[in-house]
């Protein structure tokens, strides 16, 4: 099986049916773990523009400000090394919340096909596959299985 790629996984966390047409409290009926996999994928896609900016904005600040070459002070005192410190808040609040709904699905049952492949996505997503690559790979078929069997 091909392996797949955290932004494929951030779609099948997002692509239940119900949560797609927007009815999230006749999702929220249906499975309440469809809206916290949700959820958890809103985080995902949040930390990662807030990686991807942080870098963007870090690249900047080594072009135009010499900040490589500055002390930790002078990092803080610039305006836009602020911004930095900033974005790092952000990230490390995402994360934080990242860890609350994970807790959180541990105590939550799905009862549906597509909670239970939404929730088995949030781990895949979690767990590093290099740590554990046959596991990685078998919880991955699992899940394209779930989602196969609930198209049917």
């Amino acid at each position: 099986m091909a392996r797949l790629s955290r932004r494929k996984l951030v779609a099948a966390l997002s692509s239940t049916p119900l949560l797609a047409q927007g009815d999230f409290a006749k999702a929220a009926l249906a499975d309440p773990v469809l809206v916290l996999c949700a959820h958890y994928s809103d985080l995902l896609r949040r930390r990662d523009a807030l990686m991807r900016a942080w870098g963007d904005h870090e690249a900047w600040l080594a072009d135009n400000r010499n900040w490589f070459t500055l002390s930790k002070a002078e990092q803080r005192a610039l305006p836009e090394g602020q911004m930095l410190d900033a974005l790092d808040e952000e990230f490390n609040r995402c994360v934080g919340e990242g860890a609350r709904v994970m807790r959180r699905l541990r105590s939550v049952p799905a009862h549906t096909i597509a909670g239970t492949a939404a929730k088995l996505s949030v781990v895949a997503e979690f767990i590093e596959p290099d740590d554990y690559p046959a596991a990685h790979r078998v919880l991955l078929s699992a899940i394209a299985d779930l989602w196969a069997m609930n198209k049917a």
